[in-house]
């Protein structure tokens, strides 16, 4: 290897991506130059390639409990989740390079460490074609590829990663969460490449919408701290960036600008629930493959000075909402309700069930969206041949459509054990049979709904994927339950599970196993075995305290 260690895009002048085999180089030949960095694997993908995170930090501090003993802030990066948005797999390698082989890294290490993982969607990632992602404004969807072509968006089997965060049937979904479990990051950022509405931003950025008013400080803060990395962004690498969202009606930009749904199925609303800060980075397709690297790198950068900046702020915002969260479970209040479903139910021409998931605009919630005259909106041109800024309401608001409050507990059957497991949420089996005050759920009806972009059927090697506007086959659906509560005093069995609610998981447990949820376990189908319509869902809400005999796990 020569001495200027590239990555693959920079030694092809961003012709082409690297391949897995080219991170997993890259990476070993990196930790052989600097004692700064540390190859950690967390597991391996499904067609069993290495799932590989870098830790980058000084004084040693490769391990989650150094990094909370050195009172660092702990960032975690992950890329190529879907890996036909490859800017982030590029960005995050030279990154670690140049934080570590060159001065740029100096102050950031001694405040952070760094869990980047360059390359989450191996086995998508080594599935290249110039036709992954192709071109195509017409449908408005696609990206200006590198000659050489990119992965494509799901898995090998066939999973989309970022659908997966609540029902986790994807092994790399697995692994991640026990990395992320075992290191419990202070701020996540996710990279992506995203196309849709015509306007004139190099990067979207957004954090988690789900249940704001529970986390009101906390999301508070991580609005605030996007905006400022914006400017800063702007003002040092000449990038223009603003919230992520398209045109509400498609082609009309003064419509309003709406972002994407608050379902905790996509990884930042998923970890916006565990009281986490976290940063979705969107960079725009209808730029070219080098500018695309370029504003994720700017981005990435900027992000690590800020919360190198403000350590102290961020570790005690979080902890704090961690703190609320264990004080939900322990003095529940009936008065503060955790939104479990955002979905609106309509009838398609066949009558089947499908979901809207609606933002609103606020009063006064204003979008300024950089773009181009209306023809070019309206002929789908980009670049337009007029720059000009339109002013439209923000609908990034969500308001659910069903809320609960958090109960002391949750007594769950014991098939359900391993996905609490691989949540990290924290149970315990009654050791004997027990007597509970509890609020029950009788099931009136039952249905199913189709699940778009959540799996699909993966083309045979060398063939490029279905494009979404061409409705690939259905793969995944959904069981949707209309449920009735009544309380009862009943006696439960020796191995039922006791879920406590004061917990850091607490109210991610809350909206796995409400079984009205609209991405928790039983919209997941995982209980629909234990499913009898006329009787009681077997999930029930502990109202009264009883002191049950447990035996830990």
């Amino acid at each position: 290897m020569t001495d200027l260690l590239l990555t693959r895009a920079e030694a092809s002048k961003y012709t082409q991506t690297s391949r897995h085999s080219d991170v997993l180089a890259f990476v070993d030949e990196l930790c052989r130059r600097t004692k700064l960095v540390r190859r950690v694997d967390f597991g391996q993908s499904g067609e069993g390639q290495p799932l590989v995170a870098l830790i980058v930090s000084d004084r040693g501090c490769f391990t989650p409990e150094l990094a909370r003993k050195q009172k660092k802030v702990i960032v975690m990066v992950e890329a190529n989740i879907h890996a036909g948005e490859v800017e982030g797999k590029e960005a995050v390698l030279a990154l670690a390079r140049d934080l570590t082989l060159t001065s740029l890294g100096k102050k950031l290490l001694d405040k952070l460490c760094l869990v980047l993982i360059p390359n989450f969607n191996p086995d998508g990632n080594d599935r290249i074609s110039p036709n992954n992602r192709k071109l195509d404004l017409k449908n408005l969807e696609g990206q200006v590829n590198p000659e050489g072509g990119v992965g494509m968006r799901y898995t090998g089997e066939g999973w989309n990663l970022n659908r997966d965060s609540m029902k986790q049937e994807a092994p790399e979904t697995r692994c991640l969460a026990k990395l992320y479990q075992a290191w419990w990051p202070h701020v996540f950022i996710d990279c992506h490449t995203t196309d849709g509405s015509i306007h004139a931003l190099d990067l979207t950025y957004d954090t988690s919408h789900s249940n704001e008013p529970l986390f009101s400080e906390l999301r508070g803060f991580n609005r605030e701290m996007l905006e400022r990395v914006a400017g800063a962004v702007k003002k040092r690498h000449g990038f223009d960036s603003f919230w992520y969202g398209n045109y509400k009606t498609e082609g009309d930009p003064t419509s309003g600008w709406h972002t994407y749904p608050a379902l905790p199925r996509f990884g930042s609303h998923y970890r916006g629930l565990l009281g986490r800060l976290d940063v979705l980075l969107e960079t725009y397709s209808y730029i070219d493959f080098p500018r695309r690297c370029a504003v994720t790198r700017a981005w990435l950068i900027e992000l690590f000075r800020d919360a190198a900046s403000k350590a102290k702020t961020y570790r005690a915002i979080t902890e704090a909402e961690e703190e609320r969260i264990i004080a939900r479970g322990e003095s529940p209040d009936v008065q503060a309700l955790v939104g479990i479903n955002y979905g609106v139910a309509t009838r398609d021409e066949k009558g089947a069930l499908v979901f809207e998931y609606p933002a609103h605009a606020k009063p006064g919630d204003e979008a300024r969206i950089p773009a181009f005259d209306e023809a070019s909106i309206s002929e789908r041109r980009y670049p337009g041949k007029r720059r000009k800024t339109y002013r439209m309401p923000h609908h990034r608001t969500f308001v659910p459509t069903q809320a609960v409050s958090t109960p002391t507990a949750y007594l769950v059957p014991a098939e359900l054990a391993s996905r609490l497991e691989g949540h990290g949420i924290r149970f315990e089996r009654l050791e004997a049979p027990q007597r509970f005050t509890v609020d029950s759920y009788r099931v009136a009806r039952r249905e199913e709904t189709f699940s778009p972009d959540v799996a699909t059927n993966v083309p045979p090697l060398g063939e490029a994927e279905v494009p979404l506007s061409q409705k690939p086959k259905p793969v995944r659906f959904e069981t949707v339950l209309t449920v009735a509560p009544e309380r009862s005093t009943r006696e439960f069995p020796a191995g039922t599970l006791h879920v406590p609610t004061a917990q850091r998981t607490g109210t991610l447990a809350v909206y796995l196993l409400e079984p009205h949820s609209d991405d928790g376990l039983t919209r997941w189908q995982f209980v629909d075995g234990l499913i009898t319509v006329g009787e009681l869902h077997p999930v029930h809400r502990v109202v009264s305290p009883a002191h049950a005999p447990r035996k830990a796990e």
